[in-house]
């Protein structure tokens, strides 16, 4: 499964229309707010084992860039970065 598919599981158990996920849509015009933000990324950080900085979370603005980040964490951990 690719990173945007995951996240949109997480995504869909927030959002009304699951259609309007999108990798370009705005986490806010999905009516994803600070908390739910953070409720997600913690489900994702313990199913992948993997740690975001709050810095990080701040910027995510798309799904794009949370899928991004959630890439470069993955890329970092499986190189033994990090």
């Amino acid at each position: 499964m690719d990173t945007f598919q995951m996240l949109k599981e997480f995504l869909v158990k927030l959002v009304r229309d699951p259609e309007t996920i999108t990798p370009e849509a705005t986490l806010k015009t999905l009516g994803i707010d600070s908390l739910d933000m953070v409720d997600m990324m913690v489900e994702i950080e313990e199913k992948l084992k993997i740690r975001f900085k709050d810095e990080e979370l701040m910027g995510l603005h798309t799904v794009k860039d949370a899928v991004l980040l959630i890439d470069s964490k993955t890329r970092k951990e499986s190189e033994g970065e990090e």
